[in-house]
């Protein structure tokens, strides 16, 4: 294989499981806000790209679909139909491996895809690979939300993970594919599309109907608005 397995947690809960797949630079602490909700009823998993938190550093050309094999891999041991609530690159490497595996996943909630939107800000992606400064990290994290608040924990989480020169290079591979051929499209019977409507990173499209708008948010409404999200996870999931 051209990619590192994804690396795949028990967060918490019982009950049938459902997964969780981050966005670029993230990991599986970013879904904080969201697991709680979710372990009252469901056993929640999360798991970590290629080139993200725990897994490995070999992501072959960077592009969602040769993460998606990645993910494939790291995934192998939860059933077949699972539910998966994903964000930004997650959402794009989601709908990659749905194309391949159309049963892989039961119902999924995506956010901000990277690729369906209005845009992308690929000055952000290559921007995330290279920043080496407290200061510089948490202006460039600012961009991610509506109402940018408590940055620095955020900036020196990201910091630390980056101190490692093949993480660096596996970003950076990641970045630099993004901007290319977009997902495949979603199936509007299994997914539910939802966007940050003030979101600077992959802007909703200009048809998005209102209801897959969260207000005053921007790119990370599972942090700035977890709350409303979670409403929305819990009702597309059933």
């Amino acid at each position: 294989m051209t990619v590192s397995p994804a690396a795949l947690h028990r967060l918490g809960g019982e009950g049938p499981p459902v997964l969780l797949v981050h966005g670029l630079g993230a990991d599986r602490f970013g879904w904080a806000a969201n697991a709680h909700a979710l372990m009252n009823r469901r056993s929640v998993w999360a798991a970590e790209l290629p080139g993200h938190g725990s897994a490995g550093n070999a992501v072959g050309d960077g592009a969602a679909a040769e993460l998606a094999q990645g993910l494939a891999a790291g995934i192998a041991d939860l059933p077949e139909g699972v539910p998966v609530v994903a964000h930004s690159l997650g959402a794009a490497v989601v709908l990659h491996l749905a194309t391949m595996a159309p049963g892989r996943f039961g119902p999924m909630v995506l956010i901000a895809p990277a690729g369906l939107g209005a845009g992308f800000d690929g000055a952000f992606a290559q921007g995330l690979a290279a920043v080496a400064e407290p200061a510089v990290a948490e202006a460039l994290l600012a961009r991610l939300f509506a109402r940018p608040a408590r940055l620095a924990p955020m900036a020196a989480h990201l910091l630390a993970g980056l101190a490692d020169p093949a993480r660096r290079t596996a970003l950076a591979t990641i970045a630099r594919a993004l901007p290319g051929a977009p997902p495949p499209p979603p199936d509007p019977a299994r997914c539910t599309l939802v966007w940050g409507a003030e979101d600077r990173i992959v802007p909703p499209p200009a048809d998005a109907p209102p209801h897959t708008l969260i207000e005053a948010a921007g790119h990370m409404p599972q942090i700035e608005a977890a709350s409303q999200l979670n409403r929305i996870i819990a009702e597309a999931l059933g």
